[in-house]
């Protein structure tokens, strides 16, 4: 009986355990037991996995982010749209579990959530959308939660996080009344610590974020003795000290960044610290040995190997501060040098390094590092633009001084009678020698070296022959793999890992050589081997004569065009010193020195001129007088002489010509509708009243003589066209004036003879038998090379057109494709120009270029111009005397 009453007790309470579970699933009952029920499976079954997924992407996100330390820190970084993206996955599970509480356990009775898990739910969802970078979903999320939920403290959270989400939206109005919101319902008694705690930062945050750092400064100050997160401090110790920098209280900067470094944080903003304070030496108040022997130490150190550039820089700074110029430029060498991974800091480096440079006069060297700092600068870095152009500015100085000294040179060497010349070339000749001796040698005991296991000569370092990092075979010993790796970077230049990496047209290439060599019969095979063999070698080295002798001048066109390349070059050195670079000192130089080399030069009347005001700025009277006699008595009708016996001269002039472009408007507009005579009208006015407005008064001339066409018979419009080629033969409308003068001779028979219009029809006949080819100005273009093959090396031609393109050309995506164009020539093909004119200044520029052809005949290539359309034509029929004519006609 007993045994059967306990049975009885069970089978009840087994009953009503089942009871109670299946009625506190139900989310339709707000009794304890279905809120016991849901809090508990909710937060355990659900909401904690969702809760360690955050955990775990919160700690990669701290593991990604980068800080800019050149720049004040925020108080936190969320990382960019590129963390986001990496988010995105890792928080997908928090994202899915937070929806899965909400819709299985959520119980609203009375308008009041009964779980609380669901509330922290939907905060969990608001964060997962924060990191992934969703603020509008976050902003969403967080704004449900202030409302909805307005009756529980984790509203307060909610809307502290509302206002992170602003900030990181740039909504910073709105982020601050969140924020002042918060702040006034701190006194409330379910206010939470932790949002207490947190709120000075995230204002301090929003601060920083506007740029204002006066404003972040005080709540940073309050934060200290509110944050234990060790980490957290250290940030906001090192925010403080760069503030304190920023403002020039180097003391008080020193000391934050001390503290910092005394609570031991992550390696970086350890580093940075130490950097900081270096910087923070006051030349007044210090001695720096005992800083720069901590920054020299930490260079030496291989744990900041990676860091040296901005050891450098810091070491530099100091250097500064001590003013000691020569030792400031020697670190930034060296920070340029050192920075491989760090754009940033080469750009910074290389800019201070440049303007220093710029300061002394120094352009050449200038230029080279403001050319380096341009290529990393980011875009939105202060005055980017004024580098850019300074940068700009100096190229073109630089490359008309080196204009200066190569055409200098090649006069002064061409000019040598026979016996200095050759003396001069077997000097060379032996000191090429002498160099290709000192290389094998060093070679040879590099060898050596290698053989005995031993590294570089001279290094103090000796490498087991084998093991990773052993010295017996190349690829195990540094030094060599390093000495291998520049110069093959200083041959070669950046390349790609790959197979035959030096062809950039492999299939083409390959197919091609394929069929050339596959077409051979045995015979002829062995007929041109035997061929190779009886032809003997020409030496055409550096060791030889010829070699330095074919780029020399010899006649008289070749040392007259070398002298005007000269004159343009120093009147356009002149201009960029004067103009641009506000130099008057080197410009003095330049001008008078063109003037005493090249006394009857063409520019002479404006250098006389410029030396005139700058002599006058001076306040040098008399040799500004000089300068004004010399215009007046060699040109008293020229602009300039007026100028100067008229100082108001050139103000009614500029205001003439706003006039006169004003009436050339409504001219131009005249001529739109047809109205003919009103613009012969207006024509004859302006050339009545702007004689000596040689800008407009071309435009006012041609537009009547159109008009004249439409109004009167063709013979008019020929004469007035003629006219105006006549006045004006270099204006850019003078060859729309030639072509409609040659449309009249040939339609018409106007001002020739019918023998003469029958020959230039049938020359004009002859002139189109141009093939197939289509001529478009705006298709893309490339520049096609075709060089014989027997008397060119077509690799050096190669390397040394891949050399023009770094030099003048940097700036486009150029590539070089090299292959067989048939058994004569190869082929090299520039691309890809975007229109004809951009293609043709890269043509004009390469058929001029002294170093790219070097020692090659005219004979053995031609350069053309070929659009992307016309390219796989040419390539097909191989007609290259056609294509010639073709490029003659619409090209050149």
């Amino acid at each position: 009986m007993k045994i059967k009453y306990i049975h009885s007790i069970l089978f009840v309470m087994l009953f009503l355990g089942f009871a109670w579970s299946f009625s506190s699933c139900s989310t339709k009952r707000n009794t304890a037991a279905a809120r016991g029920y849901h809090n508990l499976t909710s937060h355990y079954n659900v909401y904690w996995n969702g809760e360690q997924n955050l955990l775990e992407a919160e700690a990669f996100l701290r593991s990604q982010v980068k800080d800019n330390y050149s720049k004040v820190l925020r108080v936190y970084n969320y990382g960019d749209k590129k963390i986001g993206q990496q988010m995105a996955p890792r928080v997908e599970l928090t994202i899915k579990k937070a929806a899965l509480t909400i819709q299985d356990h959520s119980m609203v009775f009375g308008r009041k959530e009964k779980v609380k898990w669901v509330e922290e739910s939907y905060l969990m969802m608001g964060k997962a959308f924060f990191y992934k970078h969703d603020f509008t979903a976050a902003r969403r999320v967080f704004d449900f939660v202030q409302t909805k939920y307005n009756y529980s403290p984790i509203h307060y959270r909610g809307t502290l996080w509302l206002a992170k989400t602003y900030i990181e939206m740039k909504q910073f109005g709105k982020a601050e009344a969140a924020l002042n919101l918060l702040s006034s319902q701190q006194n409330e008694k379910d206010f939470p610590k932790e949002v207490k705690n947190t709120l000075p930062l995230v204002y301090a945050d929003l601060y920083l974020a506007r740029g204002n750092t006066a404003a972040a400064y005080p709540y940073l100050e309050k934060s200290i003795s509110l944050v234990h997160n060790k980490d957290l401090l250290s940030r906001v110790y090192f925010i403080l000290g760069q503030i304190n920098k920023e403002e020039g209280d180097l003391d008080q900067a020193s000391r934050y960044f001390s503290k910092v470094i005394k609570r031991n944080p992550p390696f970086q903003m350890d580093f940075e610290a130490r950097l900081y304070l270096a910087k923070c030496y006051d030349a007044s108040n210090g001695n720096s040995k005992d800083i720069m022997k901590t920054l020299e130490k930490m260079a030496r150190k291989n744990l900041y190997s990676e860091y040296r550039d901005q050891i450098y820089y810091a070491m530099a700074e100091v250097a500064e501060k001590n003013k000691n110029d020569s030792l400031m430029v020697h670190f930034l060498r060296l920070s340029v040098s050192y920075s491989k991974n760090n754009p940033f800091q080469k750009s910074m480096s290389s800019l201070k390094l440049a303007e220093d440079y710029f300061q002394h006069g120094k352009y050449v060297l200038s230029q080279a590092y403001y050319d380096t700092a341009v290529q990393f600068l980011p875009k939105d870095y202060p005055d980017f633009e004024q580098i850019k152009n300074k940068a700009r500015v100096l190229s073109q100085l630089v490359e008309n001084l080196k204009t200066i000294h190569i055409q200098d040179s090649l006069l002064r060497i061409s000019r040598m009678d026979t016996a200095q010349l050759y003396a001069l070339i077997d000097k060379k000749i032996e000191a090429y020698r002498q160099q290709m001796k000192e290389k094998k040698k060093a070679a040879e005991i590099l060898a050596a070296n290698r053989e005995a296991g031993m590294g570089s000569p001279g290094s103090g370092t000796s490498f087991p022959t084998s093991g990773p990092a052993g010295g017996g075979w190349y690829f195990y010993n540094p030094t060599a793999l390093s000495q291998g790796f520049n110069e093959f970077r200083k041959r070669w230049g950046q390349r790609k890992q790959e197979d035959l990496w030096c062809l950039n047209d492999k299939h083409t290439t390959m197919a091609t050589s394929g069929v050339v060599s596959g077409s051979l019969s045995g015979a002829e095979k062995l007929s041109r081997i035997t061929r190779a063999k009886r032809k003997k070698p020409v030496l055409t080295g550096p060791e030889t004569r010829a070699y330095y002798l074919k780029g020399l001048l010899k006649t008289p066109e070749e040392f007259k065009r070398a002298d005007s390349l000269i004159i343009n070059s120093y009147n356009k050195l002149g201009f960029l010193y004067l103009e641009e670079l506000k130099d008057t000192v080197d410009a003095v130089k330049t001008y008078l020195t063109l003037q005493r080399k090249y006394p009857d030069n063409r520019f002479k009347l404006q250098n006389w001129y410029a030396l005139y005001s700058i002599y006058s700025a001076r306040n040098q009277t008399r040799e500004a007088e000089k300068y004004k006699n010399l215009i007046l008595e060699n040109a008293p009708e020229s602009l300039y002489a007026k100028v100067l016996k008229n100082p108001d001269y050139y103000k009614k002039l500029q205001a003439g010509h706003r006039e006169a472009e004003s009436l050339y408007s409504r001219t131009w507009k005249a001529f739109e509708r047809g109205q003919y005579y009103r613009v012969i009208n207006y024509a004859d006015r302006a050339m009545k009243k702007y004689p000596e407005d040689s800008l407009v008064l071309p435009k006012f001339m041609y537009l009547r003589a159109l008009s004249l066409g439409k109004v009167e018979l063709p013979d008019t419009l020929y004469q007035a066209l003629q006219q105006f080629v006549k006045t004006y033969p270099k204006h850019p409308l003078a060859e729309k004036a030639k072509a409609i003068i040659k449309t009249l001779q040939l339609e018409y028979g106007i001002g020739i003879s019918e023998k003469e219009r029958q020959a230039m029809l049938a020359a004009q006949k002859r002139k189109k038998n141009t093939g197939n080819y289509v001529f478009k100005t705006d298709a893309p273009q490339q520049v096609l090379l075709l060089v014989n093959r027997r008397m060119v090396n077509g690799r050096a031609l190669k390397t040394r057109l891949s050399d023009f393109n770094q030099k003048y050309f940097r700036n486009l995506p150029l590539q070089i494709n090299a292959l067989i164009f048939n058994d004569k020539y190869t082929l090299l093909l520039v691309k890809t120009f975007v229109n004809v004119p951009a293609a043709m200044r890269y043509y004009r520029r390469l058929i001029r270029d002294p170093y790219v052809f070097s020692g090659i005949r005219s004979q053995n290539y031609k350069v053309f111009v070929i659009s992307k359309e016309n390219y796989p034509l040419f390539y097909k029929n191989k007609d290259i005397k056609i294509y010639g004519q073709f490029f003659d006609e619409y090209y050149k």
